[in-house]
């Protein structure tokens, strides 16, 4: 079940909601992924939530997938549930060698998605001053990567940043571009945000929202103006902006709105 902290949501809520896409989509995962992807969002969530980033979805997460889970070094401080998930809040995604299941270690999921965590990194300012520490590659040790991830997290979560999903349904496959047509995203996006997002986002009150993609934003354009009447604007996917100069105008438009609206200085956790 949802770890305690879902606050207007109910598991319930979730749950109904998440029955009722599977029923309608043809999903790339299981329900269950759906479900777990949430847990380890709202254990990040901060209390009062100030800049709500949203993007698209989670990455599908196969059934073998969710037979793992995530064995945390000692004094890693990090929330959440330890059923694995492919969201950077699970601290397993991208880190395999943290995973244990009945498959062993042959069977580990591989793969993450190290653009949103440069994207994350970004919150802190234009340039991604944790970038160096986070990021996988030669001879860089798991132990100081992973309290450096758990620590960015800590911070933005401090500062009321928060990442969460349009879409409670995967969208993107491992291996596969796109599960659906543009078509399938679209209903996705609206029904996930019918049945589920829009009452909990709404209720939170961010002072801003950024939308991670500019496909989310033009299928919830409507949705969004109701919910946060000029209080939102979009900027491209990171593996949206593969130029150089695209990547950091959407770090320095990321930075700016987390220093105007969630600065540092009135971090609260």
């Amino acid at each position: 079940m949802p770890e305690k902290g879902f606050g207007e949501m109910s598991a319930a809520a979730l749950e109904g909601a998440v029955a009722a896409l599977a029923a309608r989509l043809p999903l790339a995962e299981p329900p269950e992924a759906a479900v777990a992807a949430e847990e380890c969002r709202q254990a990040w969530r901060p209390e009062r939530v100030r800049v709500l980033l949203l993007a698209e979805s989670h990455i599908a997460t196969s059934a073998a997938d969710l037979t793992y889970r995530v064995a945390l070094p000692p004094g890693l401080d990090w929330p959440g549930p330890t059923r694995f998930v492919r969201h950077i809040y699970c601290a397993g995604y991208g880190e395999p060698e943290l995973l244990e299941g009945p498959l062993g270690p042959g069977g580990r999921p591989k793969g993450g998605t190290p653009q949103f965590w440069r994207l994350m990194a970004a919150a802190e300012g234009a340039d991604c001053p944790a970038w160096p520490v986070i990021a996988r590659g030669a001879g860089k040790e798991a132990p100081p990567r992973l309290a450096a991830k758990a620590a960015l997290l800590h911070r933005l979560r401090a500062r009321g940043v928060w990442l969460t999903d349009a879409s409670l349904a995967a969208l993107a496959v491992p291996s596969v571009r796109r599960h659906g047509g543009a078509a399938l995203d679209a209903f996705a996006l609206r029904e996930s945000w019918r049945l589920y997002q829009g009452a909990l986002l709404t209720a939170l009150a961010p002072f801003h929202v950024a939308v991670i993609g500019l496909g989310v934003a033009r299928t919830l354009a409507a949705e969004l103006d109701r919910a946060f009447p000029g209080r939102w604007s979009a900027v491209r996917q990171p593996n949206g902006a593969r130029a150089p100069s695209r990547s950091q105008e959407v770090w320095t438009r990321l930075a700016a709105i987390c220093d105007c609206f969630a600065p540092a200085r009135n971090a609260t956790q």
